[in-house]
């Protein structure tokens, strides 16, 4: 395990997840990227996880691991450990939001700028693979947040959010849905 700070001064931890006893159970469900295991990067309000484990990687630089880390995908928190909880209000789980939708849009922009397949070497597939394998977790992660946002304001002690709900039922039974005021 390594400890560092990134250039914004937040506090990372750095540890490795190796491939453990259940690697054939998991060899189906996780992108290849990840099969071999991978680095986990926690903050105190944030994990994120990298793949391929970049070779020595304990032996980096704090600026290196650093940048690394900038490139890890973001995680999201699992269900069950929220389950029963109330929630962040959605203002607050905005910006996770928009980190998750700005490393989509990264990796997906890094996707469709490399050339056709057929001109690309083993490992540069292989980095377009890490590449979009990053994409949907980043995808996965937005998912989640804009449901756990949507699920907030749809609570019914929330009454901005029922006034909110009712606007838009009145807009769509009008047909003027998609129009803006």
């Amino acid at each position: 395990m390594r400890h560092f700070r990134d250039q914004a001064g937040v506090e990372w931890k750095v540890f490795l997840t190796a491939r453990g006893n259940d690697a054939v159970s998991r060899e189906h469900s996780l992108p290849e990227a990840f099969r071999e295991g991978w680095l986990v990067f926690e903050s105190a309000t944030e994990k994120r996880r990298l793949a391929p484990i970049p070779a020595n990687w304990q032996t980096l630089s704090n600026e290196e691991l650093a940048a690394f880390c900038a490139k890890a995908a973001p995680q999201s928190a699992r269900a069950k450990a929220n389950e029963g909880k109330a929630g962040p209000a959605p203002d607050a789980l905005r910006p996770k939001l928009q980190e998750a939708e700005k490393q989509l849009d990264r990796t997906l922009a890094e996707v469709c700028e490399t050339p056709t397949a057929s001109r690309l070497d083993t490992g540069q597939l292989i980095r377009v693979e890490e590449s979009l394998a990053m994409a949907a977790e980043a995808a996965k992660e937005a998912v989640s947040i804009r449901r756990k946002m949507k699920a907030d304001s749809d609570r019914p002690n929330d009454a901005s959010a029922r006034t909110t709900r009712s606007g838009e039922n009145d807009t769509a039974e009008r047909g003027d849905r998609g129009k803006r005021p």
